[in-house]
């Protein structure tokens, strides 16, 4: 027997950046896993955002944080007038958001980046959380086999019948290699895009 899928449009636009604008530096709460007990750890008093989307997390809660073999952490951030969501954070305090995620989780760097996003547009930012790439797409994947997807405009999300899974409709998308350069031109909607 065959289930039809619900159909249910969400703008992939929606929530993703509340107030980009000339916002001055805000106070955010954060959740994080706690290097003794391996629980998770909820503070109000995490760190500071920028109106750009960097995150500066205070040194208290650095030192409490359970890090990865690969000197990064995922941390929830929260109480923001310009961005809630995952972070990735590195050792100095350094953070910039992964509005991409996986599950809840975020998504993995690729090629020794992150996806992220600035003032409403995809960047691609290292281990230090510097930016290597400005953009302007609305939404990207990260790096498989030398190349990421990427779109512009508004992405769509049908979900299945349960509401849990979802699959994006489209936008304008295309692929990009690893230097940035356009490999299949973005003239495509998500769900009929050509590999490269």
């Amino acid at each position: 027997m065959m289930i039809a899928a619900l159909v249910l449009t969400v703008s992939l636009s929606q929530g993703t950046e509340i107030n980009t604008g000339n916002a001055a530096p805000e106070s955010v709460g954060c959740s994080y896993v706690h290097k003794r007990s391996r629980e998770l750890e909820l503070t109000q008093q995490c760190g500071v955002l920028a109106a750009d989307g960097l995150l500066q997390v205070d040194d208290e809660v650095l030192s409490q944080i359970s890090w990865s073999q690969f000197g990064v952490e995922c941390i929830h951030v929260f109480g923001s007038e310009i961005q809630n969501g995952w972070y990735f954070i590195n050792p100095s305090g350094l953070g910039r958001w992964a509005p991409f995620s996986q599950d809840n989780d975020c998504a993995p760097f690729t090629q020794g980046v992150a996806v992220g996003l600035s003032r409403g547009k995809v960047i691609f930012y290292n281990q230090l959380m510097q930016i290597e790439q400005l953009t302007d797409y609305s939404w990207a994947s990260g790096f498989y086999q030398d190349a990421a997807k990427v779109c512009r405009g508004e992405l769509v999300k049908e979900f299945d019948t349960f509401g849990e899974h979802y699959s994006y409709l489209g936008g304008e998308c295309g692929f990009i290699n690893r230097d940035f350069e356009v490999l299949i031109p973005l003239v495509h909607p998500y769900e009929s895009t050509p590999s490269p």
